[in-house]
């Protein structure tokens, strides 16, 4: 979608400074995902390892298995939570950082290289196909049902 009108230079120079700072954000945002998962995985594992590990106490009854169980369900679905909305957040950054980087003529042809544009043209919708959010979810859920079978298996 190349413009139809030049950018004026004050224009030009807001892209430049928003440019790195999308860019920033976007890889900011990824990362966070990451780090959430991280954390909410190894807490899990931990979790679970010292269940199985630790020798049970006497059986804690259906009150306290369900307690229990409510915690680490909670504890899933806040990180899950806070994973999608920093998915949110970094789709929205990718709009606008894509949305720039075409006003910049970034996907144009000739216009920074002979012949070929400065990005690949895929680079615009590539994002749209990621899936690693699914990922970091399943994992947290998995985790999520082993820690609550280990509990519910406790002689």
């Amino acid at each position: 979608m190349p413009n139809t009108q030049p950018l004026r230079e004050e224009q030009l120079e807001v892209l430049k400074v928003l440019y790195p700072w999308y860019k920033e954000e976007v890889f900011r945002r990824r990362e966070q995902m990451m780090r959430l998962t991280a954390f909410a995985s190894a807490f899990l594992v931990l979790l679970l390892v010292t269940m199985l590990a630790v020798p049970s106490a006497p059986h804690p009854g259906f009150t306290g298995e369900l307690f229990a169980m409510t915690g680490v369900a909670l504890f899933t679905g806040i990180f899950a939570y806070l994973i999608l909305q920093q998915r949110d957040r970094h789709r929205m950054a990718k709009r606008a950082l894509i949305e720039i980087e075409r006003t910049l003529g970034l996907y144009e042809e000739g216009l920074y290289l002979e012949g070929k544009p400065l990005f690949p043209e895929d680079w615009q919708t590539a994002w749209l196909g990621d899936r690693s959010v699914t990922v970091y979810l399943t994992v947290l859920t998995t985790l999520t049902v082993l820690v609550i079978a280990a509990l519910l298996l406790r002689p």
